[in-house]
């Protein structure tokens, strides 16, 4: 136990130390850029680590596609789970989404998962009349099986398609206001790995690759004077005219490495690393880690408790808390916390909580 707390001790500094460096370019990308990487983080709403379950557990709540396949029912089982996410930003803007998802399963036949996400943003103005939106659809479907007696792999295939809206100021027309709308559509793919080592460890590992086409329109929010030369005549252009059309493609690559701890059936504690990087044409490219350990201890009267902490390698920490209720072997209730729910868009949208909250029913 002590060594697990020194190793960990280690991550958590090493990140940390490179944070001043991370911090210092990661702002400067365009806030589009920086939206996937707070979106990489809705792939759960409500399990270990209050928002994104561990690779580790052995769950259906689990961001693991061969984790989800690793319980097998005894005899074929469907669940079906909705839930509600809300997420508050300290700006005044308000983005709430509503997964619902089913699974099923059979012995010897594996695990059949799909879902549907929509994600919209209420109040986009906020406070200041600055707008920061998003509005999205995500499809998602996967299958998993058990290998052998002690792990099981899964893959699962997502696309996601909506579109986006930032306010900012043009340094290049004289801080004039501008608004950038930008579509998307973004077909990935994700690969999973879960065992048990033994009766009090678990592990788990999944790699992703995703590409996002992306289309934007730029137009003013304020008129535009320009001065035509030769002549010098004057013009000025209305609110709402197209300045630019720019398209990229932005191209996403993960690996996500994780491990639980077990203890009388009772107690468990998970250690999760992950990697992202994003790479684009025109855009640049920008790597981001994340670190994340969370606790879950089962109580008497089918509840269960979860807390949980993430750092990043922008040195942002975010902290969850969650309950879990089940009453009977049919029915689940989640509900979850998390302080610092966006700390990549931070500087347009402020700090952002956010509670979720799913309901499951199996049959």
């Amino acid at each position: 136990m002590h060594a697990r707390i020194r190793i960990s001790a280690l991550l958590l500094g090493a990140l940390l130390a490179f944070s001043d460096v991370a911090d210092a370019g990661f702002y400067d990308q365009p806030f589009e850029l920086r939206l996937f990487f707070t979106v990489d983080r809705q792939s759960n709403y409500s399990s270990t680590l209050g928002r994104q379950a561990s690779v580790a557990a052995l769950e259906g709540g689990s961001a693991n596609p061969g984790a989800v396949a690793w319980r097998e029912p005894q005899e074929p089982a469907t669940t079906v789970t909705t839930s509600l996410v809300y997420a508050p930003s300290q700006h005044g803007g308000d983005v709430f989404a509503t997964p619902v998802s089913l699974r099923c399963q059979a012995p010897g036949q594996g695990t059949i998962a799909l879902a549907y996400a929509f994600t919209d943003t209420r109040n986009a103005g906020g406070d200041s009349g600055v707008v920061h939106s998003l509005r999205s659809d995500e499809w998602i479907g996967g299958y998993g099986r058990r290998v052998g007696e002690h792990g099981a792999v899964g893959f699962s295939l997502r696309l996601t398609s909506g579109h986006l809206i930032s306010d900012s100021r043009a340094v290049a027309l004289g801080d004039l206001p501008v608004r950038t709308r930008t579509d998307f559509l973004t077909p990935d793919a994700s690969v999973g790995y879960a065992a048990d080592l033994s009766p009090s460890v678990s592990v788990g590992i999944v790699g992703g690759y995703g590409r996002a086409y992306v289309d934007s329109a730029v137009t003013n929010l304020a008129p535009l004077p320009l001065t035509i030369q030769p002549g010098g005549f004057l013009v000025v252009l209305p609110v709402g005219t197209l300045l630019a059309q720019p398209d990229d493609t932005i191209t996403t690559y993960s690996l996500r490495a994780g491990a639980g701890w077990h203890f009388d059936g009772a107690t468990a504690i998970y250690l999760d690393a992950i990697g992202l990087r994003l790479a684009t044409h025109h855009s640049g490219t920008q790597t981001l880690g994340r670190f994340a350990a969370g606790l879950e201890h089962a109580m008497a009267n089918g509840f269960m408790l979860r807390a949980g902490l993430g750092l990043d390698t922008l040195g942002k920490v975010n902290f969850s808390a969650g309950v879990g209720f089940r009453p009977t072997g049919s029915l689940d209730a989640q509900l979850a916390l998390q302080s610092n729910a966006a700390p990549e868009i931070n500087p347009e949208i402020g700090r952002t909580r956010l509670i979720a909250g799913s309901l499951g029913w199996r049959f």
